[in-house]
């Protein structure tokens, strides 16, 4: 036997040795509330206890997972970036050489599982979706298109959430107890980029140079430039601020900067103050042609201690589904009114 033919027997010998030594983890990861709805692209992971190994799996369409190949020992079984449901760890999960174990997953909604525009919702949308499965779009160059009418996602804090400075802390819970009613979508200005998707379906146009974001409510139509170019020296501050993208493999990257200071920053965790050093990074991934994910990193040293991510993922909407047109007069009120006789 040739030394070619010997090493490719061995190293065939060996994966099945790992595979014989190895078990798995199935199940299913579903709603608390109801009969329990499938929660489909859930990020399922598991953490070896003693070696801290891991292994992260998507839920399919089903809600169903599988992580195979896992050397014997308990493990951490967590859920934790489920859009519009609270986070789910399970510990001494245990796994056998040659073994299957089963686990069904049940996540508890934000809303405690009250009707809603929670996570319950969200995976209506998904699982109804008859566009889940199928690919994602791709323009004349390769790259995916994000082109579509959007529903509204369920934005949800990554690791330790916002860390507001004390001024900017004073300020956010000033809002939440008194002023909330104050809010500058309230006097018919924009909401800003914290609230983007957040309660309106919103419309995404793509070229190959310029990507538009035509929002339901609120927000004025925002433009990505993608031909290169960088941001302006001097800014004229804005409520959506200046955008230009990029492409790491499939993955968008926006990076805004060029904010007012009137805006909020309504993010999950707090309505905070912004000032014009924040500093937005997007990255939109189309993982099919029914899904849209988008993972923000919000960076704004003078209010927060330090950077800090949410996410939110989001379905297409039907083929005919219109984004309304949104009109506010500021101050204009009973103006169509005739006088009282």
């Amino acid at each position: 036997m040739t030394i070619l033919k010997t090493t490719w027997v061995l190293l065939l010998l060996g994966a099945v040795a790992i595979c014989a030594d190895s078990g798995s983890i199935t199940g299913r990861v579903l709603t608390a509330a109801g009969a329990g709805i499938p929660v489909p692209t859930a990020a399922v992971t598991a953490k070896n206890l003693a070696t801290q190994f891991k292994q992260t799996v998507r839920t399919a369409s089903d809600g169903s997972y599988k992580l195979g190949n896992l050397p014997p020992g308990a493990y951490e079984i967590s859920v934790d970036n489920a859009p519009g449901f609270r986070p789910f760890h399970q510990s001494e999960v245990q796994v056998a050489a040659d073994k299957t174990t089963r686990l069904d997953i049940r996540l508890d909604d934000v809303l405690l599982n009250t009707l809603g525009d929670g996570g319950v919702e969200y995976a209506k949308r998904l699982t109804d979706n008859p566009a889940a499965s199928n690919p994602t779009p791709r323009l004349s160059g390769g790259k995916p298109d994000l082109s579509g009418v959007w529903h509204e996602g369920n934005h949800i804090s990554i690791g330790d959430g916002p860390e507001p400075l004390p001024w900017a802390d004073a300020i956010a819970k000033q809002r939440d107890r008194r002023e909330k009613d104050s809010a500058p979508q309230t006097r018919c200005l924009p909401a800003g980029i914290g609230l983007q998707g957040v309660f309106h379906e919103y419309r995404i146009i793509q070229t190959r140079t310029l990507i538009l974001i035509t929002d339901g409510g609120f927000n004025p139509t925002r433009q990505i430039y993608l031909d290169g170019r960088r941001h302006p020296k001097d800014f004229n501050p804005s409520w959506m601020g200046h955008s230009v993208g990029h492409w790491e493999g499939d993955t968008l990257v926006v990076d805004t900067v060029g904010f007012n200071e009137i805006a909020w920053l309504e993010v999950p965790g707090g309505n905070y103050p912004q000032t014009e050093r924040l500093h937005v990074t997007e990255r939109f991934r189309r993982p099919d042609l029914g899904h849209l994910e988008v993972e923000n990193t919000y960076d704004d040293p003078t209010v927060f201690k330090k950077p800090f991510k949410t996410r939110y993922a989001t379905s297409l909407a039907p083929p005919d589904w219109e984004v309304g047109e949104y009109v506010c007069g500021e101050n204009n009120i009973d103006v169509l009114q005739p006088e009282a006789k």
